[in-house]
């Protein structure tokens, strides 16, 4: 068990370094993000206007997904253009505000350039001569196709789209805190990204819509057409973030214990825990447990720690957080006239998937604590699957000189409140 602890303080640090790689690519700062959902690029057309007959090809197996912002998933492709024209040191190309040159073939006289292409946003392809715009190229998706994306990021507060088909738009949330501590309100920003429509005054995506309290917004778009659609957003937002939240479990478990005497006993004990969880930040919080299981031998175990994400992988998804702090542990044998009570200083590591299995605001969890030390041999093992409502499964094991407790079994875990 220490050995797979050191393993994972060993992962996660490597995690940490990849998660805050950015990579150099052609429209901001965005990173890339995993894949959700299959994109064809033929449903994907290349229209060309302008002075130069310009040709554009979409070159294969360069799709990527990429977040902007750290959550607005997009995708993107390598467009390659070329065009025919004589040696001049006045070409480049123009894409979200960078400036791209194109290599040039003396012997056909022929200019080329590889460009990422966001698939989801309605920017064009412009080619300067100097200062003069010659040639546009535009991507445009199949009028015969649609695709909305709404992100994982959103799940949480029933964000809607209506009122624009035959078009591919991606949108994400992200939410901050507002307020005086105890009454804080959360502050919901909804990024989206059309690939055929923009705002009347031309102004380039993603578009914000902050939602202060539950409601719907309106907007007129067009495309380059002038064809004008009407999109209405709408979203859920709670009335209060508050950072306290409590949770109650109950299950029977499997006890097995040990005396001093070397007396073994095993029983079905009702066991009750509790959970809280204060939300210091994003990443940080203090958190503990509490659990007691009862028979004829009592075992009282209960901590307090701080948490903090060490990593986030798998697109957001993935998160594996340290866990540092105290326990203690009160144990009465059977038939025992005395507690046993020890304080103890296990460390631990929570691994952390959200949204398994397409389960939208569902978390996954496996988590453990482990002794580094030889005054003490204590592990605490749990499985926890749900979201408000929850099951876990999980394994206790104490032992110190002659006596041992440990105990095992599946129980439900409820919400009791949130405060402040």
């Amino acid at each position: 068990m220490k050995l797979i602890t050191i393993l994972c303080l060993l992962f996660c640090m490597d995690a940490r370094a990849q998660r805050q790689k950015i990579d150099p690519i052609s429209f901001g700062g965005v990173k890339l993000a995993e894949e959700r959902m299959p994109i064809d690029l033929d449903a994907f057309g290349i229209e060309s206007e302008g002075t130069y007959q310009v040709k554009g090809v979409m070159i294969r197996d360069s799709l990527q997904w990429v977040r902007l912002d750290r959550s607005l998933l997009l995708p993107r492709a390598l467009l390659e253009v070329s065009f025919n024209a004589p040696l001049t040191h006045r070409y480049s190309w123009n894409y979200a505000n960078q400036k791209i040159i194109p290599l040039f073939d003396q012997t056909r006289g022929h200019y080329t350039a590889r460009i990422f292409i966001s698939l989801f946003e309605s920017l064009p392809l412009q080619l300067t001569e100097g200062e003069k715009i010659v040639s546009v190229v535009r991507i445009l998706p199949s009028p015969k196709l649609r695709a909305l994306l709404i992100d994982y990021s959103c799940a949480p507060y029933s964000v809607e789209l209506s009122g624009i088909d035959k078009d591919f738009i991606s949108v994400g949330c992200k939410v901050q805190r507002t307020g005086l501590f105890g009454e804080e309100k959360p502050y919901l920003e909804v990024l989206l990204s059309s690939a055929a429509y923009r705002m009347k005054d031309q102004s380039g995506p993603p578009y914000l819509v902050a939602f202060h309290e539950s409601g719907a917004a309106n907007i007129s778009l067009v495309n380059y057409r002038g064809e004008e659609k009407v999109l209405k957003i709408s979203a859920r937002v709670p009335a209060k973030l508050p950072r306290l939240r409590l949770a109650g479990g109950l299950g029977p478990y499997m006890l097995e214990t040990k005396d001093k005497n070397g007396d073994k006993r095993s029983q079905i004990a009702p066991t009750a825990m509790l959970y809280g969880n204060f939300a210091l930040n994003e990443t940080t919080s203090l958190r503990f447990f509490d659990s007691y299981s009862r028979n004829a031998a009592t075992f009282h175990n209960w901590g307090t720690y701080f948490a903090w994400d060490l990593a986030e992988f798998c697109d957001q998804r993935c998160v594996l957080t340290s866990l540092i702090g105290a326990q203690g542990v009160e144990f009465r044998a059977a038939g025992g006239a005395t507690t046993q009570s020890d304080l103890i200083l296990p460390q631990g590591l929570e691994f952390i998937y959200k949204h398994p299995f397409g389960q939208l605001n569902y978390k996954f969890s496996y988590g453990m604590f482990a002794s580094f030390s030889g005054l003490y041999d204590y592990e605490n093992i749990w499985i926890r699957y749900g979201k408000s409502y929850f099951w876990e499964l999980n394994y206790i094991d104490w032992r110190q000189d002659d006596r041992r407790a440990a105990m095992i079994g599946l129980s439900i875990g409820f919400p009791l409140g949130s405060f402040f």
